[in-house]
């Protein structure tokens, strides 16, 4: 990935919320290498089960943690101490049965998470959804 990025770093930390999910686990690969834009990056990741067997070793820039996010006190004990987050990126979700409870269940976990973080991360410059905020609460839904 040495291209037109290559060479600038910075002091860029993620949370990557779904980490054990296609584009979570992609980010673990891509985020702390050193000619990745802005890197590398030290990562905190976060899913709802442990690693895998089968996933590779995390690089030691990269802090994995398992809790389910439907607890706002777990999430908030787990994420009281993150207070170095500059950027989120939220690629998680919980499958249901039906639209509605989908909605309700991922619109209490994004909630959770940025509620416990967003007060205590001074530095955070960036929140990435992968998909439309239809997902989480209804378009005129405050969060």
């Amino acid at each position: 990935m040495k291209w037109w990025w290559a060479g600038a770093f910075g002091n860029n930390v993620a949370l990557v919320v779904g980490s054990t999910g296609i584009v979570g686990a992609a980010l673990l690969d891509i985020l702390p290498l050193r000619d990745t834009p802005g890197g590398p990056w030290k990562v905190y990741a976060l899913s709802r089960r442990p690693l895998p067997p089968w996933s590779a070793p995390l690089p030691p820039d990269v802090f994995h943690h398992h809790l389910d996010l439907v607890d706002p006190a777990a999430v908030a004990d787990a994420l009281a101490p993150l207070t170095d987050v500059t950027h989120v990126f939220y690629v998680a979700w919980d499958p249901r049965p039906t639209h509605a409870e989908g909605r309700e269940a991922n619109g209490a976990m994004l909630r959770n998470v940025l509620s416990a973080l967003v007060p205590n991360c001074p530095g955070l410059l960036h929140v990435c959804l992968q998909t439309g905020r239809k997902h989480y609460v209804d378009p005129f839904e405050p969060l």
